[in-house]
């Protein structure tokens, strides 16, 4: 299964279009547009009329947690890194989502046309990964999606052994699974949570495991029940 597309806020109606073609020639139909230009009666009409059942097939939502509901990895596209966060050269992308396995369901995360992704945003990602260029560091939206698409797809090949069969952890349990270890923290008094903040962003945000999530909510629970039965 290929990874799902997603359009934070584009701009341009013409890109929009351009991607849906893009889509189409890697055989794509999963994607969604987080709010942005309004594609019907515009000129994606036109850029993107060789590919209209895609167009059609773009989901339109209000949030990037909408946008990549079920999926287990986040990979945003940037020039820029995050906040704590490195980057990593999109010729070493598959190299690192090998091991991922079948069992993943990844989302392929790219920007405004004017000003990319934000904080917020990158620090939701699971990975973050850069299209080298030798001067103008920023691609067209479409050009991007393409590239990437590409080298997404360039000499896939089956999993390793070792990854069949993995089950991942959804974002949305893994952001929940963070909010109640902040909650029990809280209760708990223990010194220094605000400090924690960056680190739970990062646990949310990268991939884990379903069965580790699972032993990590017993933790919590056993925490809770401590905390309770004794005061």
């Amino acid at each position: 299964m290929g990874p799902r597309v997603v359009l934070v806020e584009p701009q341009n109606a013409a890109n929009v279009g351009f991607v849906a073609r893009v889509l189409a020639n890697f055989g794509l139909c999963d994607w969604a547009l987080v709010r942005g230009v309004e594609w019907r009666g515009s000129e994606a009409e036109r850029t993107g009329a060789m590919a209209r059942e895609r167009l059609e097939a773009a989901r339109r939502v209000d949030s990037l947690e909408q946008a990549a509901a079920g999926c287990t990895h986040l990979v945003g596209f940037s020039a820029r890194p995050g906040r704590h966060r490195r980057l990593l050269a999109l010729p070493a992308l598959r190299a690192e989502v090998e091991p991922w396995g079948p069992e993943a369901r990844p989302a392929l995360i790219f920007g405004r046309e004017d000003r990319g992704l934000d904080a917020a945003e990158t620090e939701r990602c699971s990975l973050l990964v850069t299209i080298p260029a030798a001067e103008l560091a920023s691609f067209n939206l479409s050009h991007a999606v393409a590239v990437a698409l590409y080298e997404w797809f360039r000499g896939s090949a089956a999993p390793p052994p070792a990854a069949q069969g993995v089950s991942w952890a959804p974002a949305k349990e893994r952001e929940r699974l963070a909010a109640r270890t902040r909650a029990e923290l809280e209760a708990a008094s223990f010194p220094g949570t605000g400090e924690l903040e960056g680190t739970l962003r990062r646990l949310a945000a990268r991939p884990m495991e379903a069965r580790d999530l699972r032993v990590l909510e017993k933790v919590l629970r056993h925490a809770q029940y401590l905390r309770e039965r004794h005061g």
